[in-house]
């Protein structure tokens, strides 16, 4: 029988009530089905991660990873899950040789109509497929598989690099690329410490490890990814990290599409933050309150790196 001060804090810690946990009430039957896995979610949060990605983008390193590390200066065939509006489809056709193509995999019908409204404008040869990527079953090979910000969000990892990897030709490259909260975490400054006589950002990770342990988002991702790969047999696993580091500076009016960005994205952040646990929401809203009015002020600053990882290997 614990101290009825810690039932708050033990109820918090395993995402449910207070009843549930004092078994007044039945605990909820946990199904393998998540937010993420319907498309209301991405629909409801769709010009945010549009931004997330324009944000975090790194045009030359991209460039750099394409030419001098994967040195990709042959025609291939590129497979996508998880392609969305094809963002990282077009960002590899504007690299890869003539002769290239593109097929994306996207359940969301709206995504898939933006892409191809756009890929329609282009002379790339692309193919859209509207299927869910936990249905779909690899039947051409490919020589490139790739996906963007998918790896955090999928049910079983393991399971969905099985069905890239069988839907590679022998020697072909698989390339995931997605993000480590914590490396963001620490790698964010803004004026507002030095405001608040040098008080820290507050310490996020125990809501990420919350979500992992409810099988939602995994914070940590791109940097598991590589242990993924190895383990699904790939050879050669390496890994990259983008040298994007995103300086907020409104009084350089050179930078403003970026700063806007910036501001856009880092106010709406918290909407990814649910199931927090009451005090932990009071930290959170208290914090972007605090963020919000700092922006405001005459002269805000703020650094934040990307911490997003390119992780790549042969099969």
């Amino acid at each position: 029988m614990p101290d009825i001060t810690n039932i708050p804090k033990l109820a918090d810690l395993f995402g449910v009530s207070a009843d549930v946990l004092l078994g007044l009430q039945p605990m909820e039957q946990k199904t393998d089905w998540r937010k993420f896995d319907g498309v209301d979610y991405w629909n409801t949060n769709r010009e945010l991660f549009k931004v997330w990605k324009t944000l975090y983008w790194n045009e030359d390193y991209f460039a750099f990873l394409v030419k001098k590390v994967w040195k990709l200066d042959y025609p291939v065939e590129l497979l996508e899950f998880g392609c969305g509006f094809g963002y990282l489809g077009m960002k590899f056709m504007q690299l890869l040789p003539e002769g290239s193509s593109y097929t994306g995999i996207e359940l969301d019908e709206k995504e898939l109509s933006e892409a191809r409204q756009i890929f329609a404008q282009t002379p790339y040869s692309h193919t859209f497929l509207k299927q869910d990527i936990y249905e779909y079953e690899p039947g051409k090979k490919y020589d490139i598989v790739v996906a963007l910000y998918l790896m955090s969000y999928i049910r079983h990892p393991e399971q969905m690099i099985k069905k890239m990897k069988a839907s590679l030709k022998p020697g072909g490259i698989i390339i995931l690329i997605d993000s480590n909260m914590e490396v963001e975490q620490a790698g964010y400054f803004s004026g507002l410490e030095k405001e608040e006589n040098g008080k820290r950002r507050p310490d996020f990770t125990e809501v990420w490890e919350s979500e992992v342990c409810h099988k939602e988002r995994d914070y940590r991702m791109g940097t598991k990814l590589p242990y993924l790969l190895k383990k699904a047999g790939f050879q050669d696993v390496q890994a990259r990290i983008s040298d994007k580091v995103i300086v907020y500076d409104p009084t350089n009016k050179v930078k403003k599409d970026e700063n806007d960005i910036f501001r856009y994205v880092y106010e709406h952040e918290d909407s990814f933050r649910e199931g927090a646990g009451y005090q932990r929401t009071l930290e959170y809203v208290d914090y972007y309150k605090r963020t919000k009015e700092y922006f405001d002020s005459e002269d805000p600053f703020a650094v934040k790196t990307s911490g997003l990882y390119f992780v790549y290997a042969k099969l």
